[in-house]
């Protein structure tokens, strides 16, 4: 079955659309934390954080040209279906 560029496009909005769901919860998630929790347990939470991301960041710009291949076979394969 041949998809059109419609088709490619949907799938592109969806993802763009999902992140920003996921980035939207996220942020909600923190808004309310943020004036329930006491404050050294907030601020224990983001030097967590802050530890995780250090560790995962050198390796992020191999994780996006991943993702970016990844979404190019995905598209290249769901069109030739």
């Amino acid at each position: 079955m041949k998809q059109g560029s419609g088709s490619i496009i949907g799938r592109v909005v969806g993802i763009v659309a999902g992140l920003l769901v996921l980035g939207l919860f996220l942020r909600l998630i923190a808004g309310i934390l943020t004036p329930v929790l006491p404050a050294a347990l907030w601020q224990a939470i983001s030097a967590g954080w802050d530890n995780l991301f250090g560790m995962v960041s050198p390796a992020l710009p191999a994780i996006g040209a991943a993702v970016v291949l990844g979404g190019i076979c995905w598209v290249v394969v769901g069109r030739r279906r």
